[in-house]
């Protein structure tokens, strides 16, 4: 083998090597995007079982009986948790998820925590937390994860979702 055939064979192993490389590159990316796909459907899984729970009570602790006028509605400051309720399976009422935080494990090692706040807001601008009580409340979830060992690779994007409960009345 002469030199002009072994540097082209070299050559040709270099950019095999980089060929090789770069695949393996980009099989080692995809599977990281599919783990955090993987991670974004549970945390909207469990943002939304937070949804339904929380949509299944009543608007106002106030309302469980019947139509209250709007200054009966449980005031801004008062909103969470009555005296003895202590997760959702208790809860009786919308805005008793106002600071509740859960944790959930998954595979064994992966944990998510969810936060929760419930604040009053007027139909036109939704975004913003009322001041006043109004007929209308919503429920904020963020959620997000990290591995039980704390690798600094997992941490993922907190995910959020939100909901409006609208209090209806008919005779």
């Amino acid at each position: 083998m002469n030199t002009g055939q072994m540097l082209f064979a070299i050559g040709a192993l270099t950019l095999l090597s980089f060929i090789v490389l770069r695949v393996n590159s980009n099989i080692l990316y995809s599977d990281i995007v599919l783990q955090d796909s993987k991670d974004g459907i549970l945390a909207n899984s469990i943002a939304a079982s937070i949804v339904e729970k929380a949509s299944r009570k009543f608007f106002d602790d106030n309302t469980t009986t019947g139509p209250v006028p709007i200054g009966n509605l449980t005031p801004i400051v008062k909103l969470g948790p009555e005296s003895g309720e202590t997760g959702p399976d208790t809860f009786n009422d919308f805005d008793d998820f106002n600071n509740y935080a859960q944790q959930d494990t998954f595979y064994g090692s992966m944990i998510f925590y969810s936060k929760c706040k419930v604040c009053y807001v007027k139909p036109d601008n939704p975004d913003s937390p009322s001041n006043q009580r109004t007929w209308n409340k919503k429920l904020s979830i963020e959620t997000y994860s990290r591995a039980m060992n704390g690798d600094p690779g997992v941490l993922t994007d907190t995910f959020k979702l939100s909901t409006i409960y609208s209090y209806w009345y008919f005779q």
